[in-house]
């Protein structure tokens, strides 16, 4: 799932040699499956990334049995960025998906 190393957009910045994340230069601790998903939606930019794809590759189970633990984990990455940066940057394409946007 992981190829490149380090993707940044505008002050934000995830590795994945060493699975952390930095916005506005402070380190923002992620549980693995916020980290995976912010990972995904980074490496995906900024293309919406659908709630189907979410479910299959970063919860190994469908959309029906994940679709509150995506809902959960997205708001609780949203909530990480926001009090880093003041902007969550994590936009939600109601029932379609998410989208990780750029300033």
């Amino acid at each position: 799932m992981l190829k490149s190393q380090k993707i940044v957009i505008d002050n934000v910045e995830i590795s994945s040699n060493t699975r952390e994340v930095y916005c506005a230069n402070n380190v923002i601790k992620m549980t693995g499956l916020e980290f995976n998903l912010l990972w995904l939606l980074m490496e995906s930019a900024p293309l919406l990334v659908f709630r189907e794809y979410i479910a299959e590759h970063i919860f190994n189970s469908s959309l029906i049995e994940s679709s509150y633990s995506i809902n959960t984990h997205i708001s609780n990455a949203r909530k990480k960025l926001l009090a880093s940066d003041g902007d969550s940057r994590i936009k939600a394409i109601r029932g379609e998906g998410y989208l990780f946007i750029s300033r």
